[in-house]
């Protein structure tokens, strides 16, 4: 009987860009037995890849005020680092409703405006992401007086 061997291991990285240390994690799979070790693998590997996605959170600050003025969604977006952000709008259901729309993000606060004039009032998500993948989701209420 084969022997199902699974290794994990925190290694320090050095990101030569940021002159800082990452940590990153490393799977290696020797040997399966059989489809409940495949099965064990693939679980280990979602957990990972989710562990991974985690860790790539955009750091960047969104606040908004519910009240919408002459059909207009202003929001800000707070950033330490300049950064090219694509926005992404869904619905409480997840549909997307707005395209992606493509933003520059200068260090410290940047204002924006959505025309909100063919949406609804109600709860919805803007997912936010930076060329290196990273994301960050916010529920936002629209509401008119």
């Amino acid at each position: 009987m084969k022997t199902l061997l699974f290794a994990l291991a925190m290694v320090a990285g050095f990101n030569t860009a940021m002159f800082a240390t990452e940590d990153k994690m490393v799977m290696v799979v020797l040997t399966m037995d059989n489809e409940d070790d495949a099965q064990i693998i693939a679980t280990m590997h979602t957990t990972m890849m989710a562990a991974e996605k985690v860790a790539q959170v955009l750091e960047i600050e969104m606040t908004a005020d519910d009240e919408v003025n002459d059909d207009v969604f202003v929001f800000s977006l707070k950033s330490e680092d300049q950064k090219d952000i694509a926005i992404q709008m869904f619905d409480e259901e997840g549909y997307e409703i707005q395209a992606n729309r493509e933003v520059q993000v200068e260090n410290g606060n940047n204002y924006n405006a959505l025309n909100v004039k063919s949406m609804d009032d109600g709860t919805y998500i803007f997912k936010l992401t930076d060329e290196s993948g990273a994301e960050l989701t916010k529920k936002v209420t629209i509401k008119r007086d």
